[in-house]
């Protein structure tokens, strides 16, 4: 029966590809011209269509152009600009179902004319953020659709970066050997809570982005020593842009998967007006995937989520923007009122409840104040919502027992003032200040002799204020130095912290450089770990009031060398220390929140411990050209920490390795309306994970998983290999675009083991895994 429900899905999709279409299908070019410092227009630059076509056009007063009736499939165009670097944007995918948006960013010429490449090509390897010398690259809106089994989820796509692999099947990062935790997500300039699905406090990932493929535009992803206006983080920067709506056409995308539906609309809201607006909604239903017979777990899944970005063109008075999010997930299982069911099965007597809800709200306003200063003011309101609950029945028609009953409420009120100030070709200066008004309302109970205990139990608000300056010199062509300088002031404890920031690029040779990176970064507590309450006697307190802020310090150093026209190699070293570390206090033990993946830490605390993550990546990479891509990248590293009994040990995260190649090719059918045929390919291999070795003797005398508590995180589980492919088929009729995807996660199911325990029904230690083969199959349709 689910292998038949399984064939009519994928008849149904397959029908969906049979439309026709009659001519060879053109598409409108379009895009605006704009300085890459301050965004302004840049009116009178030259725009040609590279190619036979040859078609040439000039930008208007708005820095706007359009090429109209170009030929669907892959195109290049080339901007020129009196004083400014040339840009090629070679590859560009031509949709007949959608017109081709473009914004260019073009970059003063500080010594001599040679061309530079701005596209998919060279630039990935570059942030959008030229702040960024060292550990950024360019996430780009093709990676995004294109790396197999990606599902159009942005921090899955970046487990193929060096020195950033998956916590378990979550989408949490681990960068660089950090826990999750230390991840900032930033949109459209103001820092957003955690934008996914399935997510726990005290953790920046979960099941699946909220983040719509659809909304989003080129982004800058960082992993170590970021530019001074980041703050509040550890590891790393998610740095993400949104794309505005079509101005001049009102376009729909509908798309159906095993993993949901997913519908988004884009248009203008008066003809000949440049303002537009941008809005998705998705609808998901895992639990079909079980429908079908694929192990994705026990719970009932139902996720669902709307986005949207709205540009309103207000002239002289500058442009506003309002943009959002919201998402709604759980995952529920209901405990089964039957005796002979928990015969069979003893973890059928347990419930749970794992909801989560996210949203976030903006406004932004940018303004030119004078020719050289841009000022951009953001306001912003989020807010998060967790419950967390456990429960059991003891016997046949009794009352449900409550042993766990979680809810968690955080909400944020963001204001951000930034100026930028482009002293001339050589200098840019940046300023800004940042204050977030945190609300917040944390309920913990877990049973103790099956009562209810409050673990945490605490409302009101704090100010969390941050300020930056950052200062970019360009003394020549060939050097490029930053230095900046960010601040922090929490009132929870009044505690404060500045942080300095350094960069360094020098071109050593045509096509290759050296760059050198230091940052200080601070980050405060997840707000539950400061109100954990510990009996002391007949008292119940709060020790953990005074936390001060975590810190580490990143030294970065990275060469890069372009091999070929399309081929880049990229090495770095780095260091990170850390310290400030909250570890258990008063007491000698091996705990520390360097370690805490989720959940808050119900632990007396002191800021005494240590970590320290050194390593060295390398990045082999041949950029999308003739319809051919590949990515490489090697990861070897160390991840140690130091708590309150002074043993260093490894963190659970010190894997070791991690090792990915990516690669997709594409292939025109030559059909009677165009199309394209691609395959593309993720392998990953990284180092097992770290466990604490069970103690088996004891652990069958006791009946229950005994760890040897001298030996945490000594142990590694096998390593984990996955590989995960992706085919597309596209067609481009006369005024739409049709793709059908198909793909596989997890193609041999390889099991891959995650966690271990004994089980004393069987008498041995057995092993929790990641999802085994899962297939991936929808289908698209732009028009």
């Amino acid at each position: 029966m689910k292998l038949k429900l399984f064939c009519i899905f994928l008849s149904f999709v397959l029908i969906s590809v049979a439309l026709d279409a009659q001519n060879k299908p053109v598409q409108l070019v379009k895009g605006v011209i704009t300085d890459r410092s301050l965004k302004t227009p840049m009116p009178g630059a030259s725009v040609q269509l590279l190619g036979i076509s040859g078609q040439t056009v000039v930008s208007d007063s708005g820095g706007s152009f359009i090429l109209r009736k170009v030929t669907v499939g892959r195109q290049s165009i080339q901007v020129n600009f009196v004083g400014y670097k040339t840009v090629t944007l070679t590859n560009l995918s031509v949709e007949s179902g959608k017109e081709l948006s473009l914004i260019v960013e073009m970059e003063e010429e500080i010594a001599t004319g040679k061309e530079i490449i701005l596209q998919s090509r060279i630039n990935k390897s570059k942030p959008l953020n030229e702040m960024a010398v060292v550990s950024a690259r360019m996430f780009s809106v093709e990676e995004t659709r294109r790396y197999a089994a990606g599902l159009n989820d942005p921090a899955r796509i970046a487990t193929a970066f060096a020195g950033v692999t998956a916590s378990g099947d979550k989408n949490a990062l681990i960068i660089r050997g950090n826990a999750p935790n230390g991840l900032l997500w930033r949109m459209e300039g103001v820092d957003i809570p955690n934008p996914n699905h399935f997510a726990r406090v005290g953790t920046s990932g979960g099941g699946i982005s909220i983040l719509s493929a659809q909304l989003l535009a080129n982004s800058d992803f960082m992993t170590s020593a970021f530019p001074a206006e980041y703050g509040n983080a550890l590891s790393g920067v998610f740095d993400i842009h949104l794309r505005k709506g079509n101005k001049d056409k009102r376009e729909h995308t509908f798309s159906m998967s095993t993993i949901g539906i997913d519908a988004a609309e884009e248009g203008y809201f008066k003809k000949g007006s440049a303002s537009s607006y941008l809005v998705n909604y998705r609808y998901g239903f895992l639990t079909l995937m079980q429908q079908f017979g694929f192990k994705i777990g026990d719970a009932s899944t139902i996720f669902q989520d709307l986005s949207f970005n709205i540009h309103l063109d207000a002239k002289k008075a500058g442009d506003f923007s309002f943009f959002g999010f919201g998402g709604l997930s759980s995952q529920n299982t209901v405990a089964a009122n039957d005796s002979v069911t928990w015969t069979r099965n003893p973890s059928k007597r347990s419930g749970s409840i794992d909801a989560s809800n996210t949203g976030v709200l903006g406004i932004s306003h940018s303004i030119l104040v004078d020719k050289k200063t841009l000022l951009t003011t953001i306001y912003s309101i989020n807010g998060n919502k967790y419950e967390e609950g456990d429960n059991h029945l003891d016997k046949f028609n009794g009352p449900l027992i409550v042993t766990r009953d979680n809810l968690f409420r955080e909400n944020n009120g963001i204001l951000s003032i930034v100026a930028t100030h482009k002293v001339n070709k050589h200098h840019l200066l940046k300023i800004g200040a940042y204050t977030t008004v945190k609300g917040f309302d944390l309920q913990q109970r877990e049973a103790v002799n099956n009562i209810l205990t409050d673990k945490i139990k605490a409302s009101g608000n704090a100010r969390l204020t941050q300020y930056f300056v950052q200062w970019k010199w360009d003394p020549t062509g060939k050097l490029r130095i930053q230095l900046g300088a960010h601040g922090q002031y929490f009132s929870l404890n009044q505690t404060s912290v500045v942080e300095p920031r350094a960069g360094f690029r020098y071109m050593t040779g045509r096509n290759q450089y050296l760059s050198l990176g230091y940052g200080l970064h601070a980050q405060i507590q997840p707000m539950g770990d400061y109100f954990a309450r510990i009996k002391v006697g007949a008292d119940s307190l709060q020790p953990n009031m005074g936390l001060n802020y975590s810190k580490s310090e990143h030294f970065v150093v990275g060469y890069s060398i372009q091999l070929a026209p399309d081929w880049n190699l990229k090495t770095e070293l780095y260091y990170q220390s850390l310290y400030n570390i909250p570890v258990t206090a008063d007491k000698a033990t091996s705990f520390s929140i360097i370690n805490q993946d989720d959940d808050y830490a119900i632990e007396k605390l002191s800021n005494t411990g240590k970590g320290k993550n050194y390593g060295m990546e390398i990045t082999l990479e041949r950029y999308w050209n003739d319809q051919f891509y590949l990515l490489s990248t090697l990861s070897v590293y160390e991840s140690r920490y130091l708590p309150s009994d002074n043993i260093w040990r490894n963190t659970r995260y010190n894997s070791n390795s991690s090792w990915t190649f990516l690669f997709g090719k594409e292939w025109d059918l030559h059909a009677k309306r165009p199309s394209t045929f691609s395959l593309d390919m993720k392998i990953l291999h990284n180092g097992g994970v770290r466990v604490t070795p069970i103690i088996l003797s004891k652990s069958i005398t006791q009946k229950t998983t005994v760890l040897d508590n001298t030996r945490i995180y000594e142990e590694k589980l096998s390593a984990l290999l996955r590989i995960d492919l992706q085919t597309e088929w596209k067609v481009q009729y006369k005024k739409k675009t049709g793709s059908l995807i198909v793909g596989v996660q997890n193609l041999l199911n390889a099991q891959n083991p995650v966690s271990q325990s004994y089980d004393p029904t069987l008498g041995k230690i057995t092993y929790k895994y990641l999802l085994g083969l899962i297939p991936v199959i929808g289908y698209k349709v732009d028009l």
